[in-house]
């Protein structure tokens, strides 16, 4: 192995999710390479600074007034993201800037980036919840046409407060700056609402239209709420569209979404697409280039009772692209069918190292631990503390 194969490896080394033979040549490796335990070690140290956050710190008396003598009049949560540095004074938080946001390819780099959000959410948040307001906002602005705020039409900028309600019109679209940690650009003919706007819990209610969402910070901060569904950002990107019904159908382009709704989870990951229904909650994800006849068996077993008959013709038109909507349906299928969903992926992808028909059909953690790894559907344990 060499330094780039080894470096891709190492959270996985960490987390003790490698394969046996796999685990034995990175060891090897880094008994022989220093830059790569270097690599180690400095991914280590994150995890540790990491895990020893307090959940919460209870600020000075006077702590606000000396914070907000040096923001002057701008609102913690308000403007774009930070892309220049200033110089520091004693405790004040660094905010990351532009730079920090690219990606170098460096599993490090990442983890510096998540650490700094999580700081910012730790120092910030008992402050910030005292100073605003009664109503928080966060940013507008005027992409195309005449947007509306409640009963405002918005000229250039301005604000939307939590209540309060955006709607574009067929000539008209608009730019939220999501508080800190993301964009939601909203398209022609949408209504959307400002539920909360929290360090920890950015959420908007989409009630119809079309909404372009990047966010840049740690899972589980930025929430979208539909009729059927409730779309919750793990580092991501999507596009998510409500029609005159309450349906929804989410894309997304980078990362992962999750869709949940009163006990029913989804996890879409980039290059996939989910539907939602009111009252069934979300369906089964699929590629974005699934064939046609897949995604109408496919809406007819998630939403229209199809049962093993639409399950039949998901399984005839699959293809090895698709192993990740069989691997959903192996848990989504009834009893008798569930081993027929199991042989069909098996048939298009070889089953991982270790792992056995009867295992998996009878609920062996490890053997499901080893699927998700296979079919790259799995989240690394760095990922997860921070839900």
């Amino acid at each position: 192995m060499n330094c780039n194969e080894v470096k891709q490896l190492l959270s996985e080394f960490l987390d003790g999710t490698l394969p046996f033979e796999q685990r034995n040549l990175v060891e090897l490796h880094l008994k022989e390479c220093p830059e790569c335990r270097r690599e180690l070690g400095g991914i280590r140290s994150v995890l540790k600074q990491a895990a020893e956050l307090p959940t919460s710190i209870a600020p000075p008396r006077d702590l606000w007034e000396g914070i907000n003598a040096r923001l002057g009049p701008q609102k913690i949560l308000a403007g774009p993201y930070a892309t220049t540095r200033k110089p520091l004074h004693a405790g004040e938080a660094i905010t990351a800037t532009g730079e920090d946001r690219e990606d170098k390819g460096s599993f490090r780099r990442i983890m510096r980036v998540f650490a700094a959000a999580a700081a910012l959410v730790v120092g910030l948040g008992s402050f910030w919840m005292a100073s605003q307001s009664s109503k928080p906002s966060w940013q507008v602005a005027r992409l195309e046409g005449v947007p509306r705020v409640g009963s405002e039409a918005l000229e250039t900028t301005g604000t939307i407060r939590v209540g309060d309600q955006l709607v574009t019109d067929q000539t008209s679209r608009a730019k939220i700056t999501v508080g800190v940690i993301g964009q939601v650009n909203v398209e022609p003919n949408s209504r959307l609402r400002l539920i909360e706007a929290k360090m920890t819990n950015h959420r908007l209610a989409l009630d119809q239209g079309t909404i372009h969402a990047r966010i840049w910070a740690p899972p589980r901060l930025f929430f979208v709420e539909t009729p059927s569904a409730t779309a919750i950002d793990l580092g991501c990107e999507y596009l998510l569209t409500v029609d005159e019904e309450g349906a929804s159908v989410l894309h997304v382009t980078s990362g992962w979404v999750a869709l949940e709704h009163d006990g029913r989870e989804s996890i879409v990951p980039s290059g996939a697409l989910c539907l939602t229904r009111p009252g069934r909650g979300p369906g089964t994800p699929f590629e974005e280039d699934a064939p046609e006849k897949l995604r109408r068996a496919l809406e007819q077993f998630d939403f229209e009772d199809g049962g093993s008959s639409a399950l039949a013709t998901v399984m005839t038109e699959a293809r090895a692209a698709d192993a990740m909507t069989l691997w959903n349906l192996v848990f989504r299928a009834g009893m008798a069918d569930r081993g027929k969903v199991y042989d069909r992926l098996v048939a298009l992808v070889s089953e991982p190292e270790g792992v056995t028909r009867e295992g998996v059909l009878n609920g062996d953690s490890r053997m499901f631990a080893a699927w998700q790894r296979y079919l790259h559907l799995d989240f690394k344990e760095w990922w997860r503390m921070w839900q």
